[in-house]
């Protein structure tokens, strides 16, 4: 067993599994038919002894209404007489109906029915007499007892019936409750076999499927301490095997795609700096954090000058060159709380965290122009770079991110135009001035 493959031996499994709920389902099905079969039988035989019941009560109602008519001459207890009658035939019918399988209940059915008929000519000749004033010649029939005997061969005979119906019924009884507890055992050993099945199911997955993920589980901790690890040494030569090994490496290949897209989508691909995709968030963080602590937020706008000039006369090579040794300086220059991000062209953004006083946005100023106060190596070459700052204060200036990089951005335009002026703090008269 052990040298199959997880594949045959799910396929054989879920084939047992298949064939044994088939079958127990049929036989389930087939133990329920036979059971309701029986229980129809049961309530055949109690509706064929109320009928029997019902056909003596209505002989009784005929007779009783015949007596009263006799000694009243009161039409009303006719009523009776007749709905008897009729009552007594369609009750006879239905048994006639319901015992069509029981040749024995048949025959006895046809001498009640013969006993019946000469009770209601009895009654009927009585009847007719006492309604022709001839009252002595009915009472005289009625004296003979001949009424009476038919009466007492019915009930004699309706006796023997229910009998025979009361035997079938304590069978049929017998016969439902031996298979209501047939269906009741089958069902609990059905529940056993399910529990064992459960099991057998729980330590087959376990073997094949959680075991494996187990040590997937526990050898990817030893690689994160450092340890090489070939996952194809680890688990069992079979399709679970390949599939976690081929995931494994799957994984690592996506792991490594994503990151490398992920950083790409947020990083400048020429500085490697952050780009603008990070601003606003982690500007928001920024803020929210600054508010906690009630500290201040900087926010520097920066732009290199004439750097147009040096594309388009040395070409942008340098110009990349250029970029890259001002990405270089300004993360040299700043905190390890602060962020620097390249917002495009030769836009650069610094966020200044968790400053205490405006003294100490004004030492971050002054340590990056000092950085670009001398030369920088292009290749073999100096070259003078200079940069143009602007500078927007949480919350001095204003506490939503956007406005305060909007602040910033206007605020270097001032340094940049105001000659001689490299840094700038923004003022609220720089938008008045934006208008006008």
């Amino acid at each position: 067993m052990d040298d199959m493959s997880v594949r045959l031996k799910l396929a054989l499994y879920l084939l047992v599994l298949f064939s044994v709920s088939i079958a127990s389902s049929m036989l389930t099905f087939k133990l329920e038919a036979y059971s309701d079969e029986k229980l129809e039988w049961v309530i055949h035989t109690n509706n064929v002894i109320t009928s029997t019941e019902k056909l003596l009560s209505s002989l009784k109602d005929a007779e009783t209404g015949q007596r009263g008519f006799l000694l009243t001459h009161n039409l009303s207890y006719l009523k009776p007489y007749y709905v008897g009658k009729s009552e007594a035939k369609s009750v006879l019918e239905r048994l006639y109906q319901l015992t069509s399988d029981n040749k024995e209940q048949q025959k006895n059915l046809d001498h009640l029915s013969g006993v019946m008929q000469l009770k209601f000519d009895e009654l009927r000749s009585t009847i007719e007499l006492a309604q022709n004033n001839q009252q002595t010649e009915a009472l005289a029939i009625v004296k003979e007892d001949k009424g009476k005997a038919y009466m007492d061969d019915l009930r004699k005979d309706l006796t023997q019936f229910i009998n025979i119906e009361l035997l079938l019924l304590e069978k049929r009884k017998g016969d439902y409750k031996e298979n209501r507890s047939q269906l009741v055992t089958f069902i609990k050993l059905q529940m056993v076999f399910l529990v064992f099945l459960a099991i057998a199911t729980i330590f087959f997955m376990k073997r094949n499927l959680f075991d494996p993920l187990h040590l997937l589980l526990s050898s990817t901790k030893k690689m994160q301490q450092g340890e090489k690890l070939d996952i194809s040494d680890i688990v069992e030569k079979n399709e679970m095997g390949n599939l976690l090994s081929a995931f494994f490496t799957m994984n690592e290949i996506v792991h490594e795609k994503t990151e490398t897209l992920t950083y790409k989508a947020h990083h400048d691909e020429l500085t490697g700096l952050k780009n603008r995709s990070m601003v606003n968030d982690a500007l928001e963080y920024a803020l929210q954090h600054a508010k906690r602590s009630h500290s201040k937020v900087a926010v520097y706008f920066i732009d290199l000058n004439k750097f147009k000039e040096i594309n388009d006369t040395l070409g942008h090579d340098v110009g990349d060159e250029v970029l890259v040794k001002t990405s270089q300086l300004l993360t040299k220059t700043v905190r390890r709380r602060d962020n620097i991000y390249r917002l495009g062209g030769d836009e650069f953004l610094i966020i200044g965290q968790e400053i205490t006083q405006n003294s100490g946005v004004k030492r971050l100023s002054s340590k990056l122009l000092e950085q670009f106060s001398t030369p920088i190596m292009i290749g073999t070459e100096p070259m003078d770079v200079s940069l143009s700052i602007g500078v927007a204060i949480y919350p001095d200036h204003d506490q939503q991110g956007e406005e305060l990089i909007k602040y910033a951005d206007i605020a270097m335009y001032k340094a940049k135009n105001d000659e001689g002026t490299t840094c700038c703090d923004f003022t609220p008269s720089m938008l008045k001035r934006e208008s006008d």
